[in-house]
């Protein structure tokens, strides 16, 4: 075979030297490069004892749907960043995924394969975190789905210890991808396990929130996370579709109401894993990751009660009872919402990244201002372009220079304004960051959302309307999986 024929132009060819291009084997490449790369950054608590990879390492070479789920998940998760190499196999490998789930599927519920389904779980939660990967529109709703009903199944089976334990682990797998589907899904039946779910009614303190092996915050943070943003889904989507008002839809709302009281409530009774001083080392994680637990249970607790207070206003005592609702807003939820951003600014970005996302949309979605401050220019332009490159987390930090400071000090700008403004970037920021970190089509869909509420917010400085970030998710189709 002459040189050129192996890839090299001619003229890039030394006389008398053979040159052999190196022969990859694309399944082998992306097998390694989920146990490398994948699996660290798609699991929030990785480790040598994360399920997914203690199990995966045990069934990837025995198990045709895990050895399809994660090559379609490594390759989901290259297809933006090496288009040329992996394109072809990125459209192959999901086919190959889904056949092998399917015969595994019907093999598990006709029963003859009456054993525990580790390997059809895992495969079905690849598949279902990654489809989103290559299309952000894709949501993995099948295999969510598919999910769903083999742990229906596997309510009546009798579990020895071991296996229970696993069973718990991909029940709170199935809590974490409702919760994210509740979020963004427009059909009834991807958010309605969340609604149905009774609140405790326990006296405080409630719940001690445990963390997931996978997810790091706490299953039940999770449930009432995915459940308040179901309430406020319904009730965004109730008002949109009924423009004059009706007993029934009043009914319908004050049902919501009650509901969301009963949520409030349990959010107030949970107890999020406590800050750990530096220093001191847990068993299977160390301090840096324990504490970024902490700040990002927290994060999710709060972003669920902003969330209820932003659709459901009453919901607060804090709130004043006004004529449009800014001032209960200013006095409550953008309060919050900066809060949670401080919250966020504690955690690096590359420390449980991938449940960081739809925390930067929900705090970003409080962020209204309350003035039409100049952006980009003039007292503003620090808060917009300027950072602390000595700041570790990630998140950037404001440094205005002493004429900025002066402006500050003579102009009418409201000091809410200006804190929401470096709030935004703040946002803006680790969203540019988590979009390097992760793979980008989602989160790219999530800067384009956040920009378009906050457009939707500033064209409404000085109106009694209030638009719903929900509503201009609806009304854009700026949908992902965003975690």
């Amino acid at each position: 075979m002459a040189e050129a024929e192996l890839g090299w132009p001619e003229e890039d060819l030394v006389p008398g030297v053979v040159l052999y291009q190196p022969v990859v084997n694309i399944q082998t490449f992306l097998i390694d490069h989920w146990f490398k790369s994948v699996c660290p950054s798609w699991s929030a608590l990785d480790s040598p004892t994360n399920p997914y990879r203690r199990l995966t390492e045990e069934l990837w070479h025995t198990s045709p749907p895990v050895f399809h789920a994660l090559q379609s998940i490594s390759a989901a998760s290259l297809v933006q960043r090496l288009p040329h190499v992996i394109k072809d196999t990125a459209r192959q490998a999901p086919r190959d995924a889904i056949e092998a789930i399917e015969k595994e599927f019907v093999d598990f519920f006709t029963g003859s394969r009456p054993k525990f389904p580790t390997e059809l779980l895992l495969s079905l939660f690849c598949m279902s975190s990654s489809m989103c990967w290559m299309e952000s529109r894709q949501l993995g709703q099948q295999f969510v789905r598919q999910a769903r009903a083999v742990l229906k199944k596997l309510e009546g089976w009798t579990l020895d210890s071991k296996t229970q334990e696993l069973l718990d682990f991909f029940n709170g797998c199935l809590v974490y991808e409702e919760m994210l589907r509740s979020v963004v899904s427009e059909e009834e039946i991807d958010f309605e396990h969340m609604l149905s779910w009774p609140e405790p009614v326990a006296p405080r303190p409630l719940l001690t929130a445990v963390s997931h092996p996978w997810t790091g915050v706490s299953s039940d943070v999770l449930r009432l996370f995915g459940k308040a943003t179901a309430l406020c889904r319904r009730s965004r989507t109730r008002w949109r579709h009924n423009v004059g008002t009706s007993y029934r839809i009043l009914e319908g709302a004050m049902k919501d109401i009650e509901e969301a009281r009963k949520v409030e409530a349990a959010l107030h009774s949970v107890n999020v894993p406590p800050l750990p001083p530096y220093g001191q080392q847990h068993a299977d994680y160390d301090t840096e990751r324990a504490r970024a637990l902490h700040y990002l249970s927290e994060a999710y607790r709060l972003c669920a009660l902003l969330q209820l207070y932003e659709t459901f206003p009453d919901l607060s005592s804090k709130t004043p009872k006004d004529t449009d609702g800014s001032d209960a807003w200013h006095s409550c939820v953008t309060p919050l919402a900066l809060h949670v951003v401080g919250l966020l600014g504690n955690v690096p970005t590359g420390t449980m990244s991938c449940i960081q996302p739809l925390l930067c949309l929900c705090a970003g979605s409080g962020l209204r201002r309350e003035s039409k401050a100049p952006l980009g220019a003039g007292q503003h332009g620090f808060v917009l372009g300027s950072t602390d490159l000595n700041n570790t987390t990630g998140m950037p930090t404001p440094v205005p220079s002493e004429s900025d400071l002066h402006l500050l000090g003579t102009r009418d700008v409201s000091d809410s304004t200006f804190k929401v403004l470096q709030a935004r970037q703040t946002i803006m920021a680790r969203l540019d960051q988590l979009e390097i970190n992760l793979p980008p089509k989602p989160i790219e869909v999530a800067k384009q959302l956040q920009r378009a509420v906050w457009s939707a917010y500033d064209d409404e400085i000085g109106l009694t309307r209030r638009t719903h970030w929900l509503d201009v998710m609806s009304y854009t189709g700026l949908h992902s999986i965003f975690g």
